[in-house]
């Protein structure tokens, strides 16, 4: 029952490496979906002069420019036969703007990640505190693992931060986290969060790694409390602050999940690309630490994804089999109604949900960042 998906060489956490995938691995690639089909229109509304006719007839000559064009690539000698059934070339244009191996690599094209029409997800995500250590032991023994080997890489999966490749890039891999901070900070704005500012506000950071936004954080928030799982990605981030003169970060290291109960209240939260590294249980446990830490009025941003098509999660069939992805960037999911039921059960309202790119752009997954606050008791 249990379905982990592993990011690899070829598929990153964020915008950096978009995912190509192998169009062989797809066999129902040409069932086409007519659901999120929507015709390219131009913005031309008057032509200078009427397009050419196309000529009627679909020939093999026209299926492999259709390949090329369409899907980028040469196709397979049975799949010439498969199109040629097509009445003109309108109907086998569609077909291919509308099979699924199209939309898993032209994301950004295609519209909506879901249809409403996916099934619902089995997935169990409420575990007794046994299973939860061993759930987390787990994940911070991967963890360690990548930081120990990994470290940059397991942050922003790019070629570009492999430790051979580090050097030249340090400070690029670095200078993206400055964008996610001013993101959040865009966000507190819009929502008229902190009308005075964050210069005298704690922020909480979960899985803060080697320090790529803490650092930023830190210098626009009063106090920076920095958590992590992992030892030696603790370790660098605070070589990277401490280089650079930051002495409002507190660093500490999430062991067992008691340190999630007891985490300091403060004025704001963030996470983004973590929760969704953790096995579902694990997920909910951090989301209820993180929103009881909040002080009354204080707002969380987080994200993490909350649907992919075939995910499934049963905890002893996962541990099971854990010591064999020691080691792997698990990815994990968390579906919006039970993410909006942890918001409820802790007095928060939600300000915003957005949808975001931070798993990639792949057709029938997605990943939220949702804006909550708590309630403030005194209103």
């Amino acid at each position: 029952m249990q379905r982990v998906s592993v990011v690899g060489r070829e598929a990153g956490r964020n915008n950096f490496n978009r995912v190509l995938t192998d169009s062989r691995r797809f066999p129902d690639s040409f069932q086409f979906e007519a659901l999120s089909h929507t015709p390219m229109m131009s913005t031309d509304t008057k032509p200078s002069q009427p397009a050419p006719p196309l000529p009627s007839e679909v020939t093999p000559e026209a299926v492999r420019w259709a390949y090329r064009l369409i899907l980028g690539r040469e196709p397979l000698p049975e799949d010439i036969p498969a199109h040629l059934h097509y009445p003109d070339l309108t109907s086998l244009r569609q077909a291919f703007f509308g099979c699924r191996e199209f939309r898993e690599r032209e994301r950004i094209l295609c519209g909506p990640s879901l249809s409403g029409f996916e099934p619902p997800l089995v997935l169990e995500d409420e575990v007794n505190a046994t299973t939860l250590e061993r759930l987390l032991a787990h994940i911070q023994a991967s963890w360690q693992k990548l930081g120990r080997e990994e470290p940059h890489w397991s942050v922003l999966t790019s070629e570009e931060f492999k430790q051979t490749n580090l050097a030249a890039n340090r400070e690029w891999f670095y200078a993206s986290g400055h964008g996610n901070a001013e993101q959040f900070l865009h966000l507190l704005r819009r929502n008229g969060c902190f009308p005075d500012g964050v210069a005298d506000k704690a922020v909480l950071e979960y899985g803060c790694g080697v320090g790529r936004v803490t650092h930023a954080l830190a210098q626009h928030f009063g106090r920076v409390y920095a958590y992590d799982i992992s030892a030696p990605h603790l370790a660098l981030a605070k070589q990277w602050t401490d280089g650079l003169g930051l002495t409002n970060i507190a660093f500490s290291q999430i062991q067992h999940p008691q340190d999630v109960v007891r985490l300091p209240k403060v004025h704001a939260v963030y996470t983004v690309i973590v929760l969704q590294h953790n096995p579902p249980p694990v997920i909910r446990m951090i989301l209820q630490g993180l929103l009881s830490a909040l002080l009354p009025g204080g707002v969380a941003l987080f994200q993490v994804t909350t649907y992919r098509e075939g995910y499934a999660f049963v905890a002893k069939d996962y541990l099971r089999t854990a010591k064999a992805r020691l080691g792997e960037v698990e990815m994990h999911v968390l579906p919006q109604r039970r993410v909006f039921g942890i918001i409820a059960q802790a007095g928060c309202q939600v300000l915003e949900v957005l949808e975001d790119a931070w798993t990639g752009y792949r057709y029938g997954e997605l990943s939220n960042t949702f804006l909550v606050q708590k309630r403030d008791t005194a209103a």
